[in-house]
């Protein structure tokens, strides 16, 4: 197998584990027997189990800032709608780092700084879509001189907290509908009657 293809493996293999069984339920020997390669040829590509998150961690990274990238060409209602539902799935295939979020971020300093980073660069990318949308007169700030900076930041955080809160109440399936309900409903207050028509003309919550 070649070496990218067996380093890919590994990975999927492990983010199955620790989807599963959590990050400190899973050890290397495990990754390995399920992979079906020696701890020789794990260690190979990953010296330990702590690359194999870091890694996985990059890569939920850089997926993430892909979306948002896209999403800002043009914001508009229906594509950041767009942009939570693809987001959400996102979530659900890294969904250990959610569900460990607390821990994780505790124990590695290297994802501590990397994740507050990555918090910091998705509200600016946020500010963006909420000047665009109050520009076009879809949205009124209602003269609130903080809105941009205090609103990307309840986004961010209300979409990043959200599958935490749902493990912390033992719901056993996440719900792409309550996810969505919940982040629009902060926007909500501050529709224009543009903003309103847009909403439920072009925003789809619940698939049929």
């Amino acid at each position: 197998m070649p070496r990218k293809d067996t380093k890919i493996k590994i990975k999927e293999v492990a983010l199955k584990l620790f989807n599963r069984d959590g990050f400190v339920n899973v050890r290397l020997q495990h990754i390995s027997d399920v992979c079906g390669l020696s701890l020789g040829n794990i260690g190979y590509h990953f010296r330990t189990k702590n690359d194999i998150l870091y890694a996985l961690f990059s890569d939920f990274v850089e997926e993430q800032k892909l979306l948002l990238s896209e999403f800002r060409v043009l914001p508009l209602f229906e594509d950041f709608n767009r942009f939570l539902n693809s987001n959400f799935e996102l979530q659900k295939r890294y969904v250990f780092f959610y569900k460990d979020a607390l821990d994780l971020t505790r124990l590695y300093e290297n994802i501590s700084k990397q994740y507050r980073e990555h918090l910091t660069w998705q509200e600016l990318q946020l500010q963006g879509m909420l000047v665009f949308n109050e520009a076009r007169g879809a949205l009124d700030s209602k003269g609130n001189q903080d809105f941009v900076q205090k609103m990307s930041s309840l986004l961010v955080w209300a979409s990043e907290s959200w599958i935490s809160r749902q493990a912390v109440t033992g719901a056993e399936e996440l719900d792409k509908s309550s996810y969505l309900e919940m982040v629009w409903f902060l926007l909500k207050p501050y529709f224009t009657d543009t903003g309103i028509e847009e909403f439920e003309n072009r925003v789809i919550i619940h698939e049929l």
